[in-house]
């Protein structure tokens, strides 16, 4: 829409301009009729299409000027209709040769209709002004797709650079935190046959299962190529009726399913902890750009005293570009909403 409004804004502009231009110059201003002033508005006209049917904008502006030298308006939006010839080649680059071509016959044709007798040196005019706005509007397009290429590459090189580091960091983490994890694990499970029987042999016991599950989530989550647990699975486990409405796509990119998998645990965990509420909703919608997710809750609407899960859930979110927002909703209660764009991920 705002394409339109400015194409359209871009018409009326140029159409000002050619109407008013010349009439500061006096030895025209006697030259400007109603059929001058028609032809400039039929010739401005199709600027207004140029991006939505840039072909169609400029054989419909030439064919007006033509119709201007038939009727011996030669100059009568001249300007304007290679403009228009300029813009189509920018749009649509693969057309070009038939650009130039046509543009190099419609200004030969109207050449030779508003010259009489024809001069030799009017038609070395003809290949200069006819293909100069093709070749233009060519070139720029040229540029803009190189300058998206390097950006595209620059942004490839940033991902790959921030895919090492993340590699190397989870080799570290793993080296370092997975060997005292598992030393406390063995230490726990070797105490345990000292001290069974014992009241030390439950808590132990429970050191030991905790490092082992702590051990395993680390290794999870260091490793990109496997997906976090199932929503079902994360809802099966927490206490309280949940109502899902929607589920994950399949095709989603690896971070932003961590992400929005991450962003409905740790709301639902806080439903759980900080909440008096029994019941939660979690609502996922897809609109094939963002992923939207919703959680609310029936609670008082309190998130937790540190608010580091919050803090942490807007932190996954905004680095993927998306929005977070959190806060009471009425008349009671809590909601969290993340919009996650979909598009540009690592899959």
């Amino acid at each position: 829409m705002a394409d339109r409004a400015q194409d359209a804004l871009l018409a009326a502009l140029a159409a000002a301009l050619s109407l008013c231009l010349p009439v500061l110059d006096s030895s025209a201003a006697g030259e400007l009729g109603p059929v001058w002033v028609l032809l400039v508005l039929g010739a401005c006209a199709p600027l207004a299409l140029r991006r939505r049917l840039p072909l169609t904008a400029a054989a419909a502006s030439a064919g007006v000027v033509s119709i201007g030298v038939v009727l011996g308006q030669p100059q009568a939006g001249v300007v304007v209709a290679l403009a228009a010839i300029g813009s189509a080649a920018y749009h649509r680059e693969d057309r070009w040769p038939v650009l130039a071509l046509g543009s190099a016959i419609w200004m030969l044709f109207n050449i030779v209709l508003a010259y009489e007798p024809l001069q030799p040196l009017d038609l070395l005019a003809v290949p200069g002004t006819a293909v100069a706005p093709v070749a233009l509007g060519y070139a720029l397009r040229l540029q803009k797709s190189r300058a998206e290429q390097l950006a595209r590459l620059r942004e490839a090189q940033v991902r790959q650079v921030w895919a090492e580091e993340r590699a190397q960091l989870a080799r570290d983490v793993h080296d370092v935190v997975g060997h005292h994890l598992s030393a406390i694990r063995m230490q726990a499970v070797g105490s345990r046959k000292a001290l069974a029987g014992t009241e030390a042999d439950a808590v132990l016991t429970t050191i030991a299962t905790l490092s082992a599950e702590a051990l395993q989530e680390i290794r999870r989550l260091l490793d990109d190529s496997e997906k976090p647990p199932d929503l079902e699975a994360l809802v099966a486990r927490l206490p309280g009726r949940i109502d899902v409405r929607g589920a994950l796509p399949a095709d989603l990119p690896r971070d932003v399913r961590h992400c929005a998998y991450r962003v409905v645990q740790e709301a639902l965990t806080n439903v759980t902890r900080h909440s008096s509420a029994e019941e939660a909703e979690v609502r996922i919608a897809d609109d094939e750009e963002h992923l939207v997710i919703t959680v609310d809750d029936q609670g008082h609407g309190v998130p937790g005293p540190a608010g580091r899960g919050l803090r942490g859930m807007r932190e996954r979110v905004e680095s993927l570009g998306g929005s977070f927002a959190a806060g009471p909703r009425e008349p009671r209660g809590w909601r969290v909403r993340a919009r996650i764009p979909t598009r540009g991920g690592a899959r």
